[in-house]
Formats: structure tokens, sequence, C-alpha cells
């Protein structure tokens, strides 16, 4: 699934502008895609070029002029052909996993500053997600991936708290054959 496509998907649920969507990615899913205001808003106008969303503009009063974004009957047929497709691969990009792949070299203070920090952050996350969970509003998808999303933080919680102290106390210990297994 690509930005062009999560866009149709929100713009499903009602008109909105760039900043609306963009919001979207950061709250609702925030757990499972990651999106910029650099990759919205091409994606916007490629949709709208293709005739899948329209914009209109509403003049601001106090505040510049919004643009805002709708899908078109066309539109909302891309998005459900696309969503017929087979289920999508599961791609874990994940900066904090690729840090801990090389914790080895990093100071054990740094690290335990990354463990205290990525803690929270998933905390956040799982307080968020716990916020918004049975709510009669959402269709039974987005309940899906909002328990997904509480599922996996509390089991990302769970194995730093399990492996911090051991992970802390021998991180710099490398295996004298760790570089031949990579190979």
């Amino acid at each position: 699934m690509n930005v062009k496509t999560l866009c149709l998907g929100a713009l499903s649920l009602g008109e909105h502008t760039g900043y609306d969507i963009k919001k979207l990615f950061e709250s609702t899913f925030s757990h499972f895609y990651n999106a910029s205001f650099g990759s919205i808003y091409p994606a916007l106008k490629d949709l709208e070029k293709a005739g899948l969303v329209r914009c209109r503009v509403e003049p601001g009063q106090g505040h510049p002029d919004r643009k805002l974004f709708s899908i078109t009957p066309k539109g909302h047929e891309a998005l459900v052909e696309e969503l017929r497709h087979e289920p999508p691969a599961e791609h874990c990009r994940s900066g904090f996993l690729a840090l801990m792949f090389f914790a080895h070299l990093l100071p054990t203070d740094r690290l335990r500053q990354v463990l205290d920090e990525v803690e929270a952050r998933y905390g956040e996350e799982l307080a968020y997600l716990e916020s918004i969970r049975h709510c009669p509003e959402n269709p039974a998808g987005a309940n899906f991936t909002i328990e997904h999303g509480i599922a996996v933080y509390r089991a990302a919680l769970a194995q730093i708290r399990d492996q911090r102290d051991a992970l802390l106390a021998h991180h710099r210990d490398i295996p004298e054959a760790f570089g031949e297994v990579l190979t």
C-alpha cells in the first residue's frame, strides 16, 4: 500500500485538507504507516490529475485559504480495487531496531538513554491507542488496526523491559564469529 492509496482512504472518510490527512498519519495511522507533507501533497496532486480526487478552495477568514480535497466516484472505485488485491507484504522499517542491531558500538549510557526514550514513546503510543479503542464510530477494520497496534506496543514494551538489564550488561560483548554469521 502506498501514500496515494492511504490518501484515498482518508478521503473516503470525508473531505480533508492536506494538513488533516497529515494529522491522520500522525495519530490514527501512526502505528502502521508514516508519511510526510512532502509525500502527501504530491500524492494529492497526482490523484487530482487522475480524476480520483477533487479540490475546492475555501476562502480564509483571518487565515489563508484552505484547499479541501474529496474523493470522486472514480477515486472510490480505485481505492476499492486496490484493497481487493492480495494482502500486502509486511515490511518493518524501524530506526530503533537498526540502531539496536549496532548497539555494541554505543556507550552504555547512550544505549540506556535510547531505551528510556523508546520505552516512553511506546508507552505514549500505547496510551493513545487505548484511548481511542472501542469507539462506536469506528468501523470494525479500524478497531482491528487499533487492537493490533496495542498488541504490538505491549509486546515491544515487554521485550524492552524483559531484556533491558541483560542488554545493558552485555551489549559490548561481540562473539568472534559475529561477522562470519552475517555473510
